[in-house]
């Protein structure tokens, strides 16, 4: 798994690629990584899985725990371009209910700033 941060605005992205799985876990966990943003101040946080090509449970884990970071924060933690394979999973483990995922990158960062007038 390689991760890239880029921001957008004061929304922070993160661009994933490869496979979120226990066996990759390096020193850095997507959790973490979120963790520091939040840290710093950040409370706009979008996760890109555009190339993402698998994901097991602690990847799961590891998304749930960096959205209720972000939650109890006050923050949001977005999802996008998520793979149908990958929605599916979301959809089996109910994830579709409590987290927000968009298509494309441009109507994601438009749902930072809806409301927010």
């Amino acid at each position: 798994m390689n991760i890239k941060r880029r921001a957008k605005e004061d929304v922070v992205i993160f661009d994933i690629e490869g496979e979120i799985r226990r066996s990759d876990i390096s020193d850095l966990t997507l959790h973490q990584l979120v963790k520091d943003q939040l840290d710093s101040g950040q409370r706009k946080i979008l996760l890109n899985f555009e190339h993402v090509e698998f994901i097991d449970s602690f990847g799961v884990g590891e998304i749930l725990a960096s959205y209720i970071s972000t939650h109890n924060l006050g923050g949001k933690l977005k999802l996008v371009r998520i793979s149908k394979k990958l929605y599916l999973i979301f959809q089996i483990t109910n994830l579709v209910n409590v987290l927000e995922i968009f298509e494309d990158e441009e109507s994601a960062l438009k749902s930072f700033f809806s409301g927010s007038l």
